[in-house]
């Protein structure tokens, strides 16, 4: 998985996703150019788009919960 920080730095996502992703099987990436946000037409934070081999399978606006993520994860992982 990789996650994408837009207005921040790489540290400080980086260290939020190691308190909240404990795996360490996410990468944290920042978008310093708009270019992957541009490709997935993000335009505001906080957004997500799960994509599968670059298709995308799920988005959502604002904040999402818990329950919202993992119904997202298991729908591409059953």
């Amino acid at each position: 998985m990789i996650a994408i920080a837009w207005a921040s730095t790489y540290e400080k996502t980086a260290g939020a996703a190691r308190g909240w992703l404990q795996s360490g099987a996410t990468r944290w990436l920042l978008d310093e150019d708009d270019s992957i946000f541009a490709a997935f037409e993000v335009g505001y934070q906080p957004a997500g788009v799960l994509a599968v081999d670059g298709v995308e399978v799920a988005r959502w606006r604002g904040s999402a919960g818990e329950e919202e993520l993992r119904a997202a994860f298991e729908m591409v992982t059953a």
